[in-house]
């Protein structure tokens, strides 16, 4: 007998390829369910590692301990040795019997070695691929798209307008409001057309505006309007494709078809719109325009919550349970992912989800970690869901990562170099990092891409910090004539920085709870102070509310570090020291920017040795929304 004929016959014998077979496949199941727990616990992602780890170095000792012991009736006891007799037996058996034990041996291993390769690809893609830095040539030449001005863009424009609810009960508002944004994205995937951000559309819902005025307002040549008629499973949505110079139909058509078509539709509305423009999809298989979902009433309950992320407040925790229950019903798409990971991380700037507080640091922290899971895992899924690296660029940036957040907004932005929520957001980010240089140009692309008030609340930010209060006034006029609610607080501050106190007060108004001639009262003091007060004259009530600059202007620098650093180096973005990072670089802050405080400060939120740094006078350029005759240069 041959020594390998007499070691098969021994591990037969001694049960190793059945306990190798059974272990494999037990194994296998193990880590699917490890992988599961993952994703529905949402624990970290050194679990799903520990389990792998443990389960592959058990092999090995089951291998050994079926070796050396036996289960019998009496309990486990080692193994005798084997007669010469009994494995010559063994050898002499037919194939049949013989080789089916090493087979199953040989698959259950197979199945453990896949098992374990699985689960650590979705390991190191949670945890990687989303912050990985932009470092093929072909990415950083998209982020040096992203960062052009629209004036040299000369691709067609277009706006895709709300289509109208036309179904019987008039309930199905967030239905056709979701259908639009899909039809937007869409048509955003294709490279070769420039698609005006939903913000800026959604704007003229319920409004009866001549669409050439559209047009002009917000830069685009074509301008898509239609209507959507859902009754059960049955479906009826209408597009136009409109010329916005003349008001000119250039195509239309009609689609009846079951709620299950829902996404062919949008391709070839896509497809429809391409062609009458004469512009490539610039893909091989047009279907992968949309990402369908497996599971129609998922996509049903994610369009309701993208209708309350809309929104804001209060609604976004709303939003987070319709995102939750649609990823109770299918798991594996990664667009609602994103959206909770999106609606998690903003409800935290809204203290009506709170209960009108702002949230405590353990609150901070855990709607962080599930917004950071929800973005890996929908990155796992989709590793070019621009959405998923925004949201987790925010989280990353909320806990003052200031690197890793900086690659995932650079990455998303080289995956949709027209995506205005990325260039706001980036823009953010460098404003903490004090390069507020590159802060103007982001958010000067965020406001040209999408004329919304939020995105000149941030362009107007920008340029105060970059000490461009005039360039600041002329985009804060414009966003105030459009949405004074939201404009108002940063129009103020930009006249206050200009010393036009008077203007300021009066901008700003007074709060809700506050009667206005009692409001009349304090701002007339407190004009006075800043006119030349002194921090004495100032009672206690009212100076534990002064700012950083209202102390330098009193010409108290050790009240204004003080006060600048309040609220030490708590994490999340409710907490002083996010809001502080709108002040830091402030440029009546510049010469307490050594004062100890402020160094310790900056240290503890992770910007030791940064340094501001501002626009030349002589590179100075007036921002691009403001240009006379910008809009009509992109509108081809």
């Amino acid at each position: 007998m041959k020594s390998y004929q007499q070691l098969f016959a021994e591990l037969k014998r001694r049960h190793v390829f059945k306990v190798a077979a059974i272990y494999g496949a037990t194994a296998f199941v193990l880590l699917q369910l490890a992988d599961l727990l993952v994703e529905a616990l949402k624990l970290p992602a050194d679990f799903l590692t520990m389990v792998t780890v443990l389960v592959l170095l058990g092999f090995p000792l089951a291998l050994i301990l079926a070796w050396a012991f036996e289960v019998t009736p009496e309990g486990v006891r080692r193994v005798d040795a084997a007669s010469p007799e009994e494995l010559a037996e063994i050898v002499a058996q037919p194939a049949s019997k013989r080789w089916p034990a090493g087979l199953l041996a040989l698959a259950g291993v197979a199945a453990l070695v896949f098992g374990a390769w699985w689960v650590g690809r979705q390991t190191a893609t949670r945890s990687g691929a989303a912050a990985d830095p932009v470092a093929t040539e072909e990415a950083d030449g998209a982020v040096r798209l992203a960062y052009a001005d629209l004036s040299e863009d000369d691709r067609p424009s277009i706006a895709v307008l709300p289509f109208a609810d036309m179904s019987r009960e008039g309930d199905q508002e967030y239905f056709s409001d979701g259908m639009t944004e899909e039809i937007l994205n869409t048509l955003a995937r294709i490279d070769e057309l420039r698609v005006s951000a939903r913000t800026s559309t959604f704007a003229y819902k319920d409004r009866n505006v001549d669409l050439r005025e559209i047009g002009r307002e917000l830069g685009v040549r074509y301008v898509v309007e239609g209507s959507v008629r859902k009754d059960g499973d049955q479906l009826r949505i209408t597009a136009q494709l409109i010329d916005a110079r003349d008001g000119s139909h250039l195509w239309s058509d009609a689609y009846d078809r079951r709620l299950e078509s829902v996404f062919a539709i949008q391709t070839e509305i896509a497809q429809a719109i391409a062609d009458e423009l004469r512009v490539p999809l610039g893909l091989d298989n047009p279907s992968a325009l949309v990402e369908p979902v497996a599971d129609l009433e998922a996509y049903d309950l994610y369009l309701a919550a993208r209708s309350r992320m809309r929104e804001r407040g209060a609604s976004l925790t709303e939003a987070v349970r319709l995102y939750e229950a649609a990823i109770a019903r299918d798991s594996t798409w990664a667009p609602a992912w994103a959206g909770l990971a999106e609606a998690t991380e903003i409800r935290l700037w809204h203290a009506q989800n709170f209960g009108g507080q702002a949230p405590d640091t353990a609150q901070i922290d855990a709607d962080l970690d599930a917004a950071e899971a929800a973005a890996r895992r929908a990155l796992s899924l989709d590793p070019n869901n621009a959405s998923a690296l925004v949201a987790l660029g925010s989280v990353l940036r909320d806990r003052f990562e200031w690197t890793e957040a900086e690659s995932a907004y650079r990455r998303a932005m080289a995956l949709d170099p027209d995506n205005a929520e990325a260039h706001h957001q980036y823009a953010e980010l460098l404003m903490a990092l004090g390069r507020i240089d590159e802060a103007v140009v982001e958010a000067n692309r965020a406001a040209a891409l999408d004329p919304a008030p939020i995105r000149l609340n941030v362009l107007g930010t920008m340029l105060r910090l970059d000490d461009r209060t005039e360039d600041a006034e002329r985009v804060y006029e414009r966003g105030y004539a459009v949405d004074p609610d939201r404009l108002r607080g940063g129009y103020g501050t930009v006249l206050h920085a200009q010393g036009r106190y008077d203007e300021a007060v009066e901008m700003w108004g007074p709060p809700p709870e506050m009667p206005p001639e009692e409001f009349a009262a304090l701002s007339s003091e407190w004009v006075s102070w800043m006119r030349g007060g002194e921090l004495d004259a100032i009672p206690d009530t009212a100076r534990q509310h002064l700012h950083a600059v209202e102390f330098m202007i009193l010409g108290e620098p050790d009240s204004a570090a003080v006060a600048l650093t309040r609220g030490g180096g708590r994490s999340g973005p409710s907490g002083l020291t996010m809001q502080n990072l709108y002040w830091l670089w402030d440029p009546a802050l510049d010469p307490i920017r050594s004062h100890p405080d402020v160094r310790d400060y900056m240290a503890r939120i992770n910007l030791e040795g940064a340094a501001v740094r501002r626009t030349p006078p002589e590179r100075r350029e007036v921002p691009g929304i403001l240009r006379r005759g910008e809009q009509d240069r992109g509108n081809r």
